[in-house]
């Protein structure tokens, strides 16, 4: 393909094949079985961004819901702001809306959030995934080297920066926070999902850069990688047992996610992190798009739409899709 006709047929063949894939899910049967009041759903990672979002929206629905996250506070706070919509239930709605406190990577604390889910509902519907960290920082500073050209003007010299921080410490968080802890997860509640549910699922919020690498996210990317691995494998080992496993990939999104990143230290926690930020989505948005996705069993949805693009670019000019990405990132 000449490369003066591939930024001009890549948007053209992504747009066709989007509105195909959007176009045979226009109806929700999922709703038929399982009415939206009648749902039992378990959301990890749920006090702030898109998953706080999520549980409202269930909320409104007058959902079955278990909220899991790590602040108890802000846990039993985001719970009464949900009452409002179980007005018209016996007693306020106040058996229809549980918390748990803890950590996705614990394995008491999940088996108590699953305990949780028996006891009240009988078992869960749907389960979503949405407890995460991000990296910000290039592999190069994470591992405090200093790369500077030579004098002569070929070839560069690396020296090591001496810090206290071990590189691998971030790595082995991210790893464990957004790859672990869904593996752990799944885990405990698959065995729920497939004896208590006519027609359950698995949704998994995951990221635009668990589809393609980019500059100052490598070690999240990473990790992300190893969730669409997992949860690709997973959705056909199950399918049998009519266990539906989505996964909903993001761009950028309007959240305190990258200050509180894993690899920055705390003498950077303000300072501005690579990455634009033009278009970014706003959480709400992100939700209703994964709430709809998990209502038609969506096998995987990238949000916004139009980026189905990168999976045609990776493929035809991955030299391009490097280019954008580090205009975006500044890189």
């Amino acid at each position: 393909m000449s490369a003066n006709l591939v930024p001009i047929i890549l948007p053209i063949l992504s747009i066709v094949a989007y509105l195909a894939y959007k176009h045979s899910f226009t109806s929700y049967p999922r709703l038929n079985i399982i009415t939206p009041f009648q749902e039992r759903v378990v959301i990890i990672g749920c006090t702030t961004g898109i998953g706080r979002e999520l549980v409202l929206l269930y909320a409104q629905r007058r959902a079955r819901l278990i909220l899991f996250a790590r602040r108890e506070t802000l846990l039993n706070d985001l719970k009464q702001e949900c009452l409002q919509y179980y007005a018209s239930e016996p007693e306020g709605g106040k058996n229809l809306i549980y918390v748990v406190a803890g950590d996705a990577i614990n394995d008491s604390d999940v088996q108590r959030c699953t305990q949780t889910a028996s006891s009240a509902f009988g078992g869960i519907d749907t389960l979503i995934l949405c407890a995460g960290v991000i990296s910000v920082l290039p592999f190069v500073d994470l591992c405090c080297l200093s790369v500077t050209k030579n004098p002569t003007g070929t070839g560069f010299s690396v020296t090591s920066v001496q810090t206290p921080d071990d590189p691998m410490t971030a790595v082995r968080r991210i790893t464990e926070v957004n790859y672990h802890a869904p593996v752990l997860v799944t885990r405990y509640f698959l065995p729920f999902l497939i004896s208590a549910s006519r027609a359950p699922n698995v949704i998994v919020v995951s990221s635009m850069a668990g589809k393609t690498g980019t500059p100052t996210r490598g070690i999240y990317a990473g990790s992300k990688h190893a969730v669409h691995g997992f949860f690709d494998s997973l959705r056909v080992e199950v399918e049998k047992y009519n266990v539906h496993v989505g996964i909903v990939c993001p761009g950028t999104v309007d959240t305190g996610l990258r200050a509180s990143a894993v690899d920055l230290r705390p003498q950077e926690a303000e300072a501005a992190v690579h990455g634009s930020t033009k278009g970014k989505l706003s959480p709400r948005a992100c939700a209703e798009r994964i709430l709809r996705a998990s209502d038609a069993r969506e096998r995987e949805v990238y949000v916004p739409g139009w980026y189905y693009w990168t999976l045609w670019m990776k493929v035809a000019s991955p030299e391009l899709l490097d280019g954008f990405a580090r205009k975006k990132y500044g890189y």
